[in-house]
């Protein structure tokens, strides 16, 4: 099953035809799922907060280098299967660090939603965070 002419519309209106990579319009972008839909689909996460512009060398790159895919999961473009689109902070070339929800508008993503897409992640910054939240200085 194909993305809907509708959710193009609506990715085109969020982020304005520009890569969430690089923040670039180009030629080759393509919809990339945040979430992989896998071979044969699951139309289920055809859904505005799951979809982001990319370039399709970028796309390759992100699923045939580890390298590449290491660092899309950091930046939120690549996730899990079990992870909620929703829920995880992505940081976007185009809106920074935010989240993208199913009404297909952007959120800034306050201390809080930081936090929670950490603790989804699996990854726990929560100390860091908060001692950065409440002006301590915080070691790199």
């Amino acid at each position: 099953m194909a993305i809907t002419r509708k959710l193009l519309r609506q990715l085109n209106q969020r982020d304005g035809h520009r890569s969430a990579w690089t923040g670039q319009d180009a030629e080759t972008l393509v919809p990339h799922h945040r979430v992989n839909r896998g071979m044969g689909g699951r139309p289920s996460l055809d859904r505005i907060e799951n979809l982001v512009w990319l370039e399709s060398d970028i796309n390759e790159r992100i699923e045939a280098d580890p390298e590449w895919a290491r660092i899309a999961r950091e930046r939120g473009i690549k996730l899990a299967s079990w992870q909620r689109p929703e829920a995880m902070v992505i940081d976007h070339a185009v809106h920074g660090k935010v989240l993208l929800t199913d009404a297909g508008q952007v959120r800034g993503a306050g201390v809080a939603d930081r936090v929670a897409s950490r603790a989804a992640n699996g990854v726990d910054y929560l100390c860091a965070l908060l001692d950065q939240a409440q002006g301590k200085e915080v070691a790199s």
